[in-house]
């Protein structure tokens, strides 16, 4: 008697649970930290941990396969913003963006860090920084952006802002527009009328109480 070859699961099977894998521990890692073990994760799955290890074989593969995916979700932020008229709007809308995508995505920079000290040949500069510098040298030649910022500084900007998110609302509805507002403001050619600033700000007991609070804290 002859037994035939196992048959193998449609690889549209093994794609979703390796989607299933990255979507929980995304989830898990923002609250509990990198260190979660592949077990746990196969346990809160309902999936053998064999089937977690043919996607991962260590965590360490797993903060990797995490962080291609979010580069992705950089990748096609970065394509959105072709679509956008208006160079200077551009400019805006990835700071946006970048400030969105860590409220959205708070486990994004711990990922990148631990990746960059374990596969630093793997870290890239996505493709929408080239977006980005494009419309930086539109901006500046229509004189919207002032002539001397670069589009490192623009980056640098948008990070500064998505390090608030840290901080807990309400007060985070009240900080992050007005630091928007000083940001976009500095970016001004000289002359150039300034805006006005939203509502607050906060007290300084307000901030201090902002400092010192873990953002983990129930």
């Amino acid at each position: 008697m002859t037994s035939s070859a196992p048959r193998r699961r449609p690889r549209k099977d093994a794609l979703a649970n390796r989607d299933r894998i990255l979507d929980h521990a995304e989830g898990v890692f923002a609250t509990e930290g990198l260190d979660v073990s592949l077990h746990r994760l196969a346990e809160d799955l309902s999936l053998g941990i064999g089937t977690v290890y043919r996607h991962f074989p260590t965590r360490d593969d797993l903060l990797l396969g995490l962080y291609h995916r979010l580069q992705e979700r950089v990748d096609e932020a970065g394509e959105a913003l072709l679509s956008i008229e208006g160079a200077y709007e551009r400019v805006v809308a990835f700071i946006d963006q970048t400030v969105q995508f860590s409220l959205d995505v708070p486990v994004a920079r711990t990922v990148g860090a631990r990746v960059q000290r374990l596969f630093p040949d793997e870290v890239r500069v996505s493709p929408t920084a080239g977006v980005v510098a494009g419309a930086v040298e539109e901006a500046k030649a229509a004189g919207t952006i002032r002539d001397d910022v670069d589009v490192t500084d623009i980056a640098s900007l948008a990070g500064m802002l998505a390090d608030l998110v840290w901080i807990r609302d309400p007060e985070r509805s009240v900080v992050i527009p007005r630091m928007r507002v000083l940001v976009l403001d500095a970016l001004r050619p000289q002359g150039e009328p300034r805006p006005g600033l939203p509502a607050g700000p906060v007290s300084m007991t307000e901030l201090t109480r902002m400092a010192h609070r873990n953002r983990m804290d129930p």
